[in-house]
């Protein structure tokens, strides 16, 4: 356990694309927040001095959504997207080789949230983010593309918010992974729409692929899918559409990772608590390329009866070794209608331990590995996996960041105050920080 931070925000960890090791040296981006704003920091462990360098800060993010997310090229030269909350989102690079401590200035790129950031093969950078519009029902997911060495490409609409869902709040949060011969594969939840119970009222997630850089993109059997598309145009993996059990329910359906192995065949995994409390499924592809989709909650749920997964993110080692990082909670009375609320992922938690679910022969058998026990909190667990260049070597698990507290929002609620700024309520010094960690190293 290395402790990276101690000014960690309330969502410091959160994304995917944190950590990146390549060539001797472990790069770590987080966000920090003090009394003068939320900061995004990145920082170098060098294996051969076992010495970590100074912080360097990238920028400062208009509230605890707009983090950094990391990718390496080719070259071993780090980029940066730093993420904004419906706000302007830029990317800077690496001034030298394996290196953080200079960065070219940040050049804005379009405006949006949750960004995920990916190299491919041949170099050419992939960002995706939660597209704003004029309007709440503008929004969608937006695919920003930067040629090898060149410029970046005008941003394409990958899917959109039905009309009929208005103006209220919608959210789509998805990653990809680029195959050996640069085919995408990506997995997009939906969650969208509200009624006089509570916003989500349609979720899905489903599956769709590119083989021409982003350019087109079409379903698992080879259909192609007009863009922008929406669930029914592409492989619908789950879905449903009803009342939810709260005003602001977490996601009922929410995917946990896309990665592609050596042999260009995509895994994704994700959590349905419709179907039951912590359902948790496998989606790959058969030998004619057709989506299957296996459960396998069971190989933890035998060893952890009493406990349910809460959250999910796949990685690939060097060796097309599959390791899913699993998050497990109590399963009991905070729990409504078999579904989690939002105040479970408010406060600080000791009881949910984290656990690895291993696979080596491609899916066909697992294995379960206890990780971190009960004792801490876990918060917003960021699994390393290939963003580009980087691999996981095989003979280690993936590291994983997270940071200890909760996840309560400044001033203790489950969102900031009504009339004060974000500025305000962090120079009143009505925050908690937390320590960053760093575990696997």
């Amino acid at each position: 356990m290395q402790i990276i931070s101690e000014q960690g925000s309330e969502r410091a960890t959160n994304d995917s694309g944190k950590i990146i090791t390549f060539d001797g040296r472990t790069h770590v981006a987080w966000q920090d927040v003090t009394r003068e704003g939320y900061y995004n920091r990145v920082r170098t462990f060098e294996h051969a001095t076992g010495r970590w360098s100074d912080p360097v800060t990238l920028d400062a993010g208009v509230d605890n959504h707009a983090r950094a997310v990391l990718a390496i090229d080719a070259d071993g030269v780090l980029h940066a997207v730093l993420g904004g909350h419906g706000t302007p989102v830029r990317w800077c690079h690496a001034l030298a080789r394996n290196d953080v401590a200079e960065w070219t200035e940040p050049v804005p790129l379009g405006v949006g949230t949750y960004p995920v950031f990916l190299c491919g093969p041949d170099g050419m950078l992939y960002l995706t983010l939660r597209g704003n519009g004029t309007e709440r029902h503008d929004r969608g997911v937006d695919l920003y593309r930067r040629l090898p060495g060149g410029e970046w490409l005008p941003p394409k609409r990958l899917v959109s918010l039905s009309e009929e869902y208005g103006q209220v709040y919608a959210a789509y949060h998805m990653q990809m992974d680029a195959a050996p011969d640069g085919t995408l594969h990506a997995i997009i939840d939906f969650y969208e729409g509200q009624d006089e119970y509570g916003r989500g009222l349609h979720q899905a997630t489903c599956y769709v692929r590119s083989g021409d850089r982003g350019e087109t993109w079409t379903r698992a059997d080879g259909g192609v899918v007009m863009l922008p598309a929406r669930p029914e145009d592409l492989d619908i993996l789950s879905r449903n559409t009803r009342s939810r059990h709260e005003p602001l329910p977490p996601p009922e359906i929410r995917q946990g990772g896309m990665v592609v192995d050596s042999h260009g065949r995509p895994f994704s995994f994700y959590i349905d608590h419709g179907v039951a409390p912590g359902h948790c499924r496998m989606v790959t592809t058969d030998a004619e390329g057709y989506l299957q989709q296996v459960p396998v909650n069971e190989y933890w749920e035998r060893v952890y009866p009493d406990m349910r997964a809460l959250e999910c993110s796949v990685v690939l080692r060097a060796d097309d070794a599959l390791c899913l990082l699993v998050t497990l909670t109590p399963f009991n009375d905070e729990w409504q209608q078999g579904k989690p609320v939002r105040e479970m992922r408010m406060r600080e938690r000791l009881d949910q331990p984290l656990i690895w679910l291993l696979s080596f022969d491609g899916g066909e058998t697992f294995s379960m590995r206890p990780f971190l026990e009960p004792g801490r909190a876990y918060n917003c667990p960021s699994v390393e996996k290939a963003v580009g260049v980087n691999a996981i070597a095989a003979d280690r698990l993936p590291a994983v960041l997270y940071f200890d507290g909760s996840r309560e929002y400044p001033g203790g609620g489950d969102y900031y105050e009504d009339g004060c700024s974000v500025a305000e309520i962090l120079s009143s010094g009505g925050f908690r920080a937390n320590n960053v960690i760093l575990e696997g190293l």
